[in-house]
């Protein structure tokens, strides 16, 4: 799903929003992440957003219609589609991607970057992927 592609009206919709969280929170099941680096990604401070997250997580409240918060769940989402496309027939590889140190990030995992540059670091992130399935 591109941002782009997503009127205002639908960007704004409860139901784009809520299929946003579920779908981010089903890709940091399988990345394994901590609560605190969910809250990073999305660029909360846990201890203040916790209760936030967990509703979210469970389904209880739907994802304020935050820009900020949906393009950084739009760039994850397609920093998986990438990660699909180069490993088809290796979802271990796709999953444990983000998580492999890499000369390429200066000796970092693409987490590591994420979680440090915040929104700069997963659109940093998308574009290498985008750049690798395209090249």
């Amino acid at each position: 799903m591109e941002l782009d592609a997503i009127t205002k009206t639908e960007f704004g919709s409860e139901k784009i929003r809520g299929i946003l969280a579920q779908t981010f929170f089903n890709l940091t099941q399988k990345w394994q992440l901590k609560r605190e680096e969910e809250a990073q990604l999305l660029g909360w401070n846990y201890k203040e957003k916790r209760t936030t997250l967990d509703s979210l997580r469970n389904g209880n409240t739907i994802l304020d219609d935050d820009r900020d918060k949906l393009e950084r769940i739009v760039d994850l989402v397609n920093i998986h589609k990438s990660l699909r496309i180069l490993f088809p027939h290796n979802l271990d590889a796709v999953y444990e991607w983000v998580k492999v140190k890499r000369e390429r990030f200066g000796g970092y995992s693409a987490l590591e970057v994420m979680l440090e540059d915040g929104k700069e670091g997963i659109h940093a992130i998308r574009f290498y992927l985008d750049y690798e399935r395209t090249r």
